[in-house]
């Protein structure tokens, strides 16, 4: 019970700070747990939320050090109504880490010696998702498809990506920035830690950018992985158009050699009139799904 009253404390004394409109106050996310009621999962879309942490960038040349699986139950509405997890792995790498993974991660190479992935657990997760989600699914898709490639045509999600989080009103879109501007903190860098966080980010709602839809962003992620997108390649466009492109939002695909930019297909005509306008040669376009959108 003191525990109890200590916290109402605390809380009163929040928004007491809140109150004045001289102070912003940040709470800390609860500390994980599982919901599933009856024992069962609900009919819903399985979501696995996903991360992981390596010794540096290159899938040819790093290992990765930590992996982290959480599954929530969502309904069409976005709203979570089961969870499990997370599932937290360390690796040892075979190398010491540098110090600047060290210091990042927290983790020592003390920490990894003779740790291993459980890769079957790892695969009876995934394969039970309907959907994984990550915050920067450019990245951790590379990891997952190169360990684990029989799940290569699974679909995945980028809440970084794929919400529209500036007409949110939010600024930025780092997991940790996302979550103080819903007013909430939590431990970072670390996989279990960032799994869990992203599902409490996820679960937070806001008005539509019409104002008209108060949403969790868990619907609006779910709704853009729906939807197939258009792959922009500004195929024999000129070397001087770089900057352009560049500012355009097109970023350069160094295996295909070529500026490209994924849109959704809504957006695809104002691409098409842009590089008319542009007196650009008209782009080749592809409509990609959720499986191939990150890969």
């Amino acid at each position: 019970m003191q525990f109890k009253s200590s916290n109402q404390k605390l809380e009163r004394a929040a928004r007491t700070l809140e109150a004045s409109g001289d102070y912003r106050v940040f709470r800390k996310i609860p500390e994980p747990f599982s919901r599933m009621d009856a024992g069962t999962p609900p009919d819903a879309t399985c979501v696995a939320v996903v991360d992981v942490e390596t010794t540096g960038l290159s899938l040819a040349d790093d290992e990765l050090i930590e992996l982290a699986i959480l599954l929530a139950w969502v309904s069409p509405d976005g709203e979570v109504l089961a969870h499990l997890g997370p599932w937290s792995w360390r690796n040892d790498p075979g190398i010491p880490l540098s110090p600047q993974i060290r210091k990042l991660t927290g983790l020592c190479d003390n920490d990894l010696a003779n740790q291993a992935i459980d890769d079957e657990k790892v695969l009876v997760l995934l394969d039970r998702a309907d959907l994984v989600a990550a915050h920067n699914s450019n990245f951790d898709i590379g990891w997952f498809d190169q360990r684990y490639p029989q799940l290569a045509d699974k679909p995945w999600a980028c809440s970084m990506a794929e919400i529209e989080w500036a007409q949110l009103g939010c600024d930025g879109r780092g997991q940790s920035a996302l979550l103080n501007q819903h007013g909430w903190f939590a431990n970072a860098h670390r996989a279990g830690d960032d799994v869990w966080s992203l599902l409490w980010l996820l679960k937070q709602k806001r008005s539509d950018p019409d104002g008209e839809n108060v949403r969790s962003h868990f619907a609006r992620l779910l709704e853009s992985a729906e939807q197939p997108s258009m792959l922009i390649s500004a195929t024999g466009a000129p070397f001087a158009a770089k900057d352009e492109l560049r500012g355009r939002g097109y970023r350069w695909n160094v295996v295909e050699r070529v500026w490209q930019k994924q849109v959704r297909l809504d957006e695809a005509s104002s691409e098409m009139a842009w590089f008319q306008e542009k007196l650009l040669p008209a782009p080749t376009t592809k409509t990609v799904t959720a499986a191939e959108r990150y890969r």
